[in-house]
């Protein structure tokens, strides 16, 4: 039976637990060429389900299917918190998720338009012409069903004067999309050009990506929070004390979403995508109407339930995503696309921030955690002796 639900997993030998996983993810020969050549480094450790290249978080059923999650992190309590708030989750059936949309904006910027209005009806006139220039660029991904769906035009005022914004609205499939956009971007300025009868500056990507936002739930029996001391119930409610406080002051409400993407950074570079875009894009979509928790937590009967909605522009193909690491995390994780490994990713970032908030409320970080780092700076200095 397939799981990622092992018990006593980060105690297995190094051996027991990659074996495990080269069965879970039928990995072949090459594969485990890749973890032994990353074992065999100087400075690798074997700490907190260290495996080759990566470290590996368990317990993670999302939308009724089994992950081992790889995660790149320099701190092993990230993905040691992860598994403990997957194995939670887990005993509420699990994570459920799906993208509320899945398209990417691009912008165009035109200067030194003297009739705006002309312009916006102009463009608005040969939206389906500009749509086609756009496609054309990318004759692929409109095969394969996506491409250039879209377009708006914004009127915006900055100090330098008044600005026409096109967005063209794409949908990049398994791709993250930059490429895919700038060159379609590039493809249609002099069309636009000629309807505004303005000067073109910026042809770019926007990474506020409030068109590609996945929604993650969850819920959790109470009774089954209790850490040591502290019953389910004081657990709970240190959680939505401390969730409280997130959607009150800003202070709190960053370090929060920090521990959110504590897990979602881990699995962006694991998987070879823009953990830098992937973070742009969180952070200003918590700050479109004054900065928030990206997750929340309340209780309903007898359970604890959580809820996580955020861009996630994360890909399958192309970019660094083909390097044979991040194929590898890929082929560990067994997704079979982008929308797939977005859902995954926010459930990760969910799970770190249920883990962070059960012990915030109640113990305290810092004993796990600390931990776990001198365990980690004892080996390195023993690796260092040797």
């Amino acid at each position: 039976m397939e799981t990622s639900a092992i018990s006593g997993f980060s105690k297995l030998s190094l051996e027991e637990k990659i074996k495990i996983i080269k069965d879970f993810a039928n990995l072949d020969s090459d594969d485990m060429g890749l973890i032994r050549k990353y074992q065999e480094l100087p400075d690798f450790l074997e700490l907190e389900n260290n495996i080759g290249p990566f470290k590996i978080a368990t317990n993670f059923l999302v939308n009724n299917k089994d992950y081992f999650v790889p995660m790149e992190i320099e701190e092993p309590s990230v993905v040691a918190a992860a598994s403990r708030g997957a194995k939670l989750v887990r005993s509420g059936g699990g994570f459920n998720g799906r993208y509320l949309d899945s398209k990417m904006i691009g912008q165009l910027q035109i200067l030194e338009v003297d009739d705006f209005e002309e312009g916006r009806k102009n463009i608005v006139k040969k939206k389906a012409e500009l749509l086609e220039i756009a496609n054309r660029a990318n004759k692929k991904i409109v095969e394969l069903g996506g491409g250039a769906k879209d377009l708006e035009v914004r009127e915006i005022n900055t100090e330098k004067g008044k600005n026409l914004i096109l967005h063209l609205i794409v949908d990049t499939l398994d791709a993250m999309g930059a490429n895919i956009v700038n060159t379609m971007l590039e493809a249609i300025t002099p069309f636009v050009v000629e309807l505004t009868k303005g000067k073109p500056c910026l042809r770019i990507i926007s990474n506020f990506a409030d068109r590609r936002i996945v929604s993650v739930e969850c819920k959790i029996p109470i009774q089954k929070l209790g850490i040591k001391n502290y019953a389910g119930e004081e657990v709970a409610a240190g959680i939505l004390n401390a969730c409280a406080l997130a959607k009150a002051d800003i202070y709190r409400a960053v370090t929060h979403n920090k521990g959110v993407m504590n897990g979602v950074d881990a699995v962006a570079l694991a998987t070879g995508n823009d953990w830098r875009a992937i973070e742009a894009g969180v952070h200003s979509y918590a700050a479109r109407n004054g900065y928030i928790p990206v997750t929340d937590w309340w209780k309903e009967g007898e359970f604890l339930r959580g809820k996580i909605e955020v861009p996630m522009a994360v890909a399958t193909i192309g970019g660094a995503t083909n390097s044979k690491k991040a194929r590898l995390a890929l082929k560990i994780l067994r997704v079979q696309s982008a929308k797939e490994l977005g859902i995954l990713t926010a459930s990760v970032g969910l799970a770190n921030n249920l883990a962070a908030l059960s012990v915030l409320g109640t113990e305290g970080i810092q004993k796990g955690h600390m931990k776990l780092h001198k365990e980690f700076i004892k080996l390195s200095e023993s690796n260092r002796q040797a």
